[in-house]
């Protein structure tokens, strides 16, 4: 019983001092700065510290320790109508053009106004295209094998011929026997 209390203190006591007195921080994880993400889907990941991400309301009255993350991206006149509301630690840009890109971040009570002061990170990365795949090995034969296996089949197929050919040779080879001998025999026969 006392280790039940005593986790229900600490669990308290932890739940405070993330919503009071500790300022909120935020941190892009992915993209890194100046990293290259490869393809026009761009995740983002960020680390959000001493804020509880929720739900935003349309209220002007700010719950103290809970807010959102507005985010921009190439955006030159960031303005909280032109932000990406997210209230995760993550959200994905689909179709973003080829080139370099600006992100922009800022930490925002549940009413969508800044918070005192301000928690802003902006990094800057490029996107590129994906390379061509390389063709996947089909098979575990290399070019030196594929030839040593051509030069077989076709000394095989010149055997073959060369087998068929003398036999298609001995009748006219035992034909030939004949007439030589009719051709002695006609020489027997002048003398």
């Amino acid at each position: 019983m006392a280790v039940a209390a005593t986790i229900a203190i600490f669990s308290a006591s932890s739940v405070s001092a993330q919503t009071t007195g500790t300022t909120p921080t935020i941190k892009v994880i992915t993209p890194g700065e100046n990293q290259t993400i490869y393809g026009n889907k761009i995740p983002i990941l960020f680390a959000v510290e001493n804020l509880q991400l929720t739900d935003f309301q349309k209220t002007t009255a700010a719950a103290k320790g809970q807010g959102h993350i507005h985010v921009w991206l190439d955006e030159s006149s960031p303005t909280k109508d032109s932000a990406r509301k997210v209230i995760e630690d993550n959200t994905t840009y689909s179709d973003v053009p080829y080139g370099e890109h600006t992100l922009r971040a800022e930490l925002v009570g549940n009413n969508h106004a800044s918070l005192t002061p301000s928690v802003v990170v902006t990094i800057k990365f490029k996107s590129a295209p994906t390379a061509s795949p390389s063709p996947a090995v089909t098979s575990g034969f290399d070019k030196n094998t594929a030839l040593v296996i051509l030069v077989v089949v076709a000394l095989v197929i010149v055997a073959a011929w060369w087998y068929t050919k003398e036999e298609d040779e001995m009748p006219e080879a035992s034909q030939k026997p004949k007439s030589v001998k009719k051709k002695t025999s006609r020489k027997k026969a002048r003398k």
